[in-house]
Formats: structure tokens, sequence, C-alpha cells
């Protein structure tokens, strides 16, 4: 994690300031690789460890949200394979379909923030692209960021990550000039606090992306993802995208199909001027 990123930081629980304990260790190079983060307000301790920041540990997890952080941990080994077969599937090649969604973003140079970053497969469409600045990424799955972190090193981009959950941001208000998230809210614990945390940590007048599979595309997660139905001990729900639960205040809101209606898009802009 860069030393920068330091004030971007809050505490999930209480959104309180963070601070690094073993400064003097834990600093090298302008990169914070090991040691703690406390929050002055609720005290609160944060490990650090090789360079990712843990905001919630497996264990307290619950639900849903345990139960997929579980399954991605295990999938992160495949996901780039699996992602690679599912475009052929659906019949259009990888970067269309990724550039079919994240070109709606308008970071303007600025910070760009992806909710459920994965083991990363965004990332080759994203980092240097025209109008992005720094990147940054959360997921609740450990797994997928050690895949994440061992791609972004390997193709030398600075991208940070973050292990944390999106109903509880561990980031400042209006921190990010484009967040967007692709893949998982389905079935999230809390969906509409996760809409607004993702609102909480944009600034004004951001665009914002929330994209996932639509039932056409869980139905053939059901036949292919090992785990994924299991998951569901007494069936699941139908799944829609949470356009009920954007508030009332936000603008331009509008629901499309991506990926020839395997997914669906939901996007929505923060009122005020950037």
């Amino acid at each position: 994690m860069k030393l920068e990123t330091l004030a971007l930081l809050a505490c999930p629980a209480c959104h309180g300031p963070l601070s690094l304990r073993d400064e003097a260790d834990s600093i090298q190079a302008h990169s914070i690789d090991s040691g703690s983060l406390r929050c002055s307000r609720c005290q609160k301790e944060y490990a650090i460890e090789r360079g990712i920041p843990r905001f919630i540990r497996a264990e307290e997890l619950t639900g849903y949200n345990r139960r997929f952080a579980r399954l991605y941990d295990w999938f992160s080994w495949i996901y780039g394979a699996f992602s690679k077969v599912a475009f052929a599937v659906i019949g259009m090649p990888e970067e269309r379909g990724r550039r079919e969604i994240l070109d709606r973003l308008e970071p303007n140079g600025g910070r760009v923030l992806e909710v459920s970053i994965g083991p990363g497969v965004n990332l080759p469409y994203l980092v240097g692209a025209p109008g992005v600045g720094d990147v940054y990424g959360l997921d609740i799955s450990l797994g997928q960021l050690r895949r994440c972190r061992s791609l972004s090193r390997r193709k030398r981009w600075s991208v940070d990550l973050f292990l944390g959950n999106a109903e509880a941001l561990p980031f400042q208000d209006e921190s990010f000039d484009a967040v967007f998230h692709i893949g998982g809210i389905n079935f999230f614990n809390d969906r509409k606090k996760a809409i607004e945390e993702m609102i909480r940590v944009a600034r004004p007048g951001t665009r914002i992306l929330i994209c996932d599979e639509t039932e056409k595309g869980a139905r053939a997660y059901e036949r292919t993802l090992p785990g994924f139905k299991s998951s569901f001990e007494k069936g699941r729900a139908a799944v829609a995208a949470p356009v009920d639960l954007v508030p009332s205040t936000m603008e331009e809101v509008r629901v499309f199909d991506a990926w020839k209606g395997w997914m669906y898009c939901l996007e929505f802009r923060k009122p005020g001027a950037k």
C-alpha cells in the first residue's frame, strides 16, 4: 500500500481516522508492507500483511458473505480461466465485454475504486486507460486479493488492495472520482448498505456502476460453477438489478443489459458538480 493512501482510509466501524503503528519498521520506499492501523476514535486495530490492510476477519463474516468469501477463496485459482471460457460461451471478446462497462466510467484523471476486484480481471482494461488515475481495489476474499496482488506485481501496476466488506468500506467520504462493482452484489448480505457505501465514498458528480449476473447468468452459474448452487440452503430468489435500493436523490438512474443479456448494469450519478 502506498504511504499516501493512508490519508484516504477510515475505520469501517465508525469512520474515524486511522493512523499507522510501528511506522519506522513498516514503511519501505514510500510504501507500507506490514504493521497495523489504529482508529483514533474507537481504538480498533487492523493488521497490514504483505501490503494488504485487513479490515475483516473471516471468522466474523455471516450469512451469504461468509459462504461466498469461502467459495471465492477456492475459485480464485481458476477465476481467470473461467472468465475467458465464459466470454467464449457468451460469444464476444473479453476486451469488448469489459470495455462495455468500464468505458462508461468518468474518472477525469482521478482515483478509481473497484468494489469486489477479484483477481484483477478488469485491471488490464483499466490501468493506464485515458482519464484513469490511481486504481484501488477491495474484496471480501483474501484468495482473490492474493491473485490480484500477484498479477499487479507481475505487470508492475501500482494498485492498492484492501480486504474488506462492501457494506462497510474503509475509506473517507468523497474519496473517489469513479466507483464501480462487477459481480457479487446479487448475494451480499445487505445490498442496500453496499450501495449507500459506494455513494458515500464517491465524490459529488461521480457516475457509479453496479453490475452482476441476470437470472440467465445466475442459472448458468448453477450449472457450471462448483459450490454455487449449494450455497443456497433453501434455494434462492430470482435475481434482478437492485434499482429499488438506489436512494431517490440519485440522478440519471438507468438499468441496461450488458454482455448480451448475461449481466445487468445499474448506473446512476451522485448529485453535485465535480
